[in-house]
This record gives structure tokens, sequence and C-alpha cells, in this order.
């Protein structure tokens, strides 16, 4: 509905006020005294390339646009310009998402839980990362969390069902691990984005001169997609900028689908009283319902599904998107399949006949709830020769030529990754029969029998990957399926030597010896080895990008993170840029947010 085009005429309106172009009963403000925030470094880019085309025309000095920044930028802004007032020292060390899962595993060493499971580390990891999360956006302490709890108990035992009582237990002892994790985090000198906000907002409250400070250096504020922020980012806007500040914010209540990361869309309906001009006076509330993206049987679409949602819950339950005359009619399908295999079919070959018709490959996306669809969608996509670009690790780590390394990498870094181990046993390069291998494993299991007989102290089990160190004691292994496992041994303990190696050197050389890249040189189906080396080659930039908190990355670390990752509950959401190849975008919902494709199909809706 040209939210950002908005902002971008805000700035060149307030531009053309100040120079006396145009009459106005307020002095306007230069483009350079103009803040705008926004909520990913891509939104942050392309407003920055809509603010300059715009101002282009006007003749101003060099240099003069506005500051741009993401509100975690604004916040790092704060750290940075006021920290050592709070005792922080600038240059605060951010985790990634990646780092973060780190650290918080090493909670798992300080503490035991007695009541929340623990008996799959990264799920248990996701939980409390999960309570962390909340705790930062809605700005409350481990400490309060637990505290609630507590006092809750004694109620929660008279119920005459026992869920909501051990739940209240689960939150105490996950509040202390998320304790234990800001402990980490501090004794480290390292925040997450989480502790970014917390930080500023407690130095915005606890020091006025900061307050002034950017009040002084700024004139007017302009803050973009602002159903998104969570309650902490709002109070730390209005701790600096409310009380009358030129304020504008452009949002949709309607498209607030991050709530469960934090997103409080209360924040965009309370805008005119918590940015008021005057105390009596509330801020203008402006409509933006003609749409510019979509055709209008696309928007009508979109207004029969906002119909069923409660009239309390919406902004404005009114709403109708007006469709632009340019955009034309647009088309809206809807097709009930069999099974997801059906599915996949069917959308692959909706999508040749689409680039048929005209449309480049890469004006297509296909929007999952889950990136359990993608290994689905990738072999439909390949059959037909379609160029696919699987977009995130979460996905990429569910491809077949992905989870093949990986599985050499945990056999290499972890004895007891009997799973890995058979996987590549029983795969297309060492077609070790059923039978050899369950021999193998019959085997293993014998030994742990006989040791259980033992007065010894407690033994650690006899595993699988030990069996292959006595090949020569095992009965009834066929010929073939001996010399085979005789290799993969040989080969294992080659790889475990190399896995010292770094992380992204030791797997492409995992690789170059597995012969995945000659099997695919060799390949007839050129589609399906270049979708497989294009999937490969962006697994490898993210293991590049995998950085530990502290000293070299391990391959441990790396695969606890996929773990992790695999586990994790909440749907996939991080900023993310396709890249420019003439391809068909595969990614969740939550990730295309802000991004925009001539043809898109949704699938899994059910």
């Amino acid at each position: 509905s040209g939210k950002t085009s908005v902002i971008a005429a805000r700035v060149v309106y307030l531009a053309l006020v100040h120079s006396g172009r145009i009459a106005a009963d307020h002095a306007g403000v230069p483009p350079g005294s103009v803040l705008c925030l926004t909520f990913t470094n891509k939104a942050t880019d392309n407003l920055i390339l809509r603010i300059r085309r715009a101002l282009m025309s006007l003749d101003l000095p060099n240099g003069e646009e506005p500051t741009v920044l993401n509100y975690h930028g604004f916040a790092n802004q704060v750290l940075e310009r006021h920290g050592l007032l709070a005792g922080v020292e600038p240059g605060q060390r951010i985790l990634t998402p990646a780092q973060r899962t780190e650290l918080c595993a090493r909670v798992l060493d300080q503490m035991a839980f007695e009541h929340v499971s623990s008996e799959w580390q990264p799920t248990l990891i996701d939980k409390i990362l999960s309570l962390a999360d909340q705790a930062a956006n809605h700005r409350v302490t481990p400490r309060e969390v637990a505290d609630f709890a507590r006092g809750r108990l004694a109620e929660l035992r008279r119920y005459r069902s026992a869920k909501a009582f051990e739940a209240a237990q689960q939150r105490i002892e996950l509040a202390e691990a998320v304790q234990r994790f800001q402990d980490l985090k501090r004794d480290r000198g390292v925040i997450d984005f989480g502790d970014q906000i917390t930080m500023a907002l407690d130095i915005v409250e606890r020091f006025p001169e900061v307050r002034r400070d950017f009040r002084s250096r700024y004139q007017a504020l302009v803050l973009d997609e602002y159903q998104d922020t969570n309650v902490a980012q709002a109070e730390l806007i209005a701790g600096v900028f409310d009380e009358g500040f030129p304020v504008m914010a452009v949002g949709d209540p309607d498209q607030n689908i991050y709530a469960w990361r934090g997103a409080s869309l209360f924040n965009l309906l309370n805008f005119q009283d918590q940015f008021c001009v005057r105390p009596d006076v509330p801020a203008q509330k402006l409509p933006l319902y003609t749409n510019f993206r979509s055709g209008a049987r696309i928007l009508g679409a979109a207004d029969h599904v906002l119909a069923s949602v409660p009239e309390t819950q919406r902004a404005d339950p009114d709403k109708l998107l007006r469709p632009h005359p340019s955009r034309g009619e647009g088309e809206v399908r809807l097709v009930r399949l069999g099974d997801e295999w059906a599915e996949a079919a069917w959308l692959a070959d909706r999508t040749v006949e689409q680039h048929a018709a005209g449309t480049p490959w890469h004006e297509i996306a296909v929007l999952c709830r889950s990136s359990r669809l993608f290994l689905t969608l990738q072999e439909a996509f390949v059959e037909r020769k379609v160029p696919v670009e699987i977009v995130g690790l979460a996905g990429l780590i569910k491809m077949p030529e992905v989870m093949e390394v990986l599985a050499y990498a945990r056999a290499a870094a972890d004895p007891e990754a009997s799973v890995g181990l058979a996987r590549i046993l029983l795969g297309p390069r060492y077609r070790v029969g059923f039978k050899d291998v369950a021999r193998v494993a019959a085997w293993a299991r014998q030994q742990n029998r006989g040791r259980r007989g033992a007065d010894e102290e407690e033994q650690s089990p006899f595993l699988f990957a030990e069996a292959l160190e006595h090949l020569d004691e095992l009965e009834y292994l066929s010929e073939e399926g001996r010399a085979r496992l005789q290799e993969f041994r040989t080969e294992l303990a080659e790889l475990r030597t190399l896995s010292r190696r770094p992380v992204g050197e030791f797997l492409a050389e995992v690789i170059r010896r597995t012969g995945l890249l000659g099997e695919l040189d060799a390949s007839v189906d050129v589609e399906m080895a270049t979708a497989t080396k294009r999937n490969l080659a962006a697994f490898l930039d993210e293991v590049h990008a995998f950085t530990p908190v502290e000293g070299d990355v391990t391959l441990r670390a790396f695969l606890d993170y996929v773990d992790t990752l695999q586990a994790a509950e909440r749907p996939e959401w991080s900023p993310v840029q396709p890249s420019d190849a003439d391809s068909v975008k595969v990614m969740t919902i939550h990730q295309a947010k802000g991004l925009e494709f001539d043809v898109v199909f949704m699938v899994g809706m059910e």
C-alpha cells in the first residue's frame, strides 16, 4: 500500500517546507535532521535508496540525507554514545543466533533439570532461548518469571489436572536456566539483540541527558513496520521521542505475523495515545488502503480471510484493500490435493507453465509453513528440470546431499553417532547389506550384555563404531560386506584425523572424498546435478559464516547448532535475501516478509 513510499514522501515534504517551497503551519525539517527506523538491514538499504532518489531533484547540499537505522541500530547508538554512564563499555560484541545456541548449551553443564525433560538437549536449549527472548521482548527478568510462577503453585496444585502445576514447575526451572545464560553472557562481555534493547532502554530511563541528546540531534522521527516491534522496542522509542516530538509510524495491523517472537500489535494500536500531539490531542491516523502490488482478486481474497478475524482484534475492522487499476485482476487459485507429493507435482507443473508463458524463474516463489516440505518440492522441481534455490540453513539441512555430508561429519565427531554410521553404510557409496549392518550391531549389543555382569564400576557402552575395530571376530558376515566395512573403517579413521581442520575446510574435504562432486559432474541429469551443487555451495557458505563465542570453530559446536536448529519448534525467521540466480525461490512464509514476486505459491495450507 505504499508505506515505504510514504516514508520517503514524508522526508521530502519536510524538506520542501523547510526550504520554503511549500507553505505549512510548521517550519519543516531538513533531511539531515530526520531519523528513520526500519526493521531489517534489507529494509534499511531499500529505504535509503528510495529517499535518495526522492531527494535528487531538490538540489540539497552534499550529504544532506536522513539517518536510516534498524531498531537495533538505534539501540546500539544509545549504548555507544552513552553506555559508559551505566558502566557499559562501547563496542559490545553481539552474539549471532548460532553463538547464542553454543553459549546456552553451557547452561546444561551447570544445572540438572528435575521437571523439564532433558533427554534431547537441542530441544531443551530451544526452550531456554525461547523464554530468554520472551523475557527480553516484554522486559521481564528471569527472577520475575520464576517468582510469578512460584506464587501460583499453591493455587495450581488444587486444579483437577496436574498439567498447569507441572508447567509452572518447568517455567521456574527454565527461568533459572535463563538467568544462568544471562550470567554466562555477562562474564564474557557479550550481549544478544534482546540485551541490546533492554540495556539501551535502561540507560534512557536512568539518565535524562540521553533523551536530551537525541532530541537535539533529530527534529523528526519516522518508524517503519511498527506492527513488528516488541514491547521493549516501543518503550525505548517512547522513552526518547514521546511528549509531542514529531513522530510518524507506518504499519499494518493485519500483517502482524511475528507475535511468536515478541512482536506486539498493541504498539500500533496504542500509537495515537503513546505519541500524542498533546495529552488531550491524540496523534492523527491516516489510512493507506490502495494497494500498488497485487491484482484485485488477490486483494479480495485477503479481505475475505481477514473478515473472519474478530473486530476486537483488528485496528480497523472496516478496512477494505483497494486495487490500483495498473495491477489488473490478478489470479487466485485454490487447489485441494491428496498428499504433499501430489501437491508438489501439481505446483511444479504450474511453475513450468508460468515460465513458458514468460515469467522468469526468479519471479516465482514457493512459501511453506515450515521447511519440512522443502525436500518434496525440490524433488518435484528437479524432475521437471526447474532450477530451484532453497533459502536458509534450516531448509538446506533437510536436503539429501547435505544430510549425507552431515552424516559423515557426525560419524567423525561423535563415536555414538550410530544413526549417521548406518546411513553411510547402507547408502549408495558403500552399499553394505542390511543383514551385515545388523550383525555388527548385534555383536556390539552382545559385548554390552557381557559387561553388565562385571563387578567393575559402570562402564560406557560398547559402540557400533568400536565394533568396526573387531571385524575379524564377527561371524557370518558376507565377504563383500566385510570388505566394505573394512574400507569404511579406514576412511572413518582418516576423517577423524581430518576433523581437526577448520570446519568449512573439513566439510569441503568430506564432499571431495566422498565423490559427491565427481558423481554430480558425471550425472546425465544436468538440472539435478546443478541444483545439488547449488545446495552444497549454499550450505558451505552458511558453515563459513558460523563463528563460535570463544576460540576457533569446532565441528562439535557446529553440529550442536544444527541439531538445535532441527529441534526448534518455532517457525524459522531470519532476514534473508535470495540470490540473484534465475531460479525458483523456496522459503518459509516468515522469511518472505518484504520480498516481491510476480507469482507466489503457498503450500501446506492445511
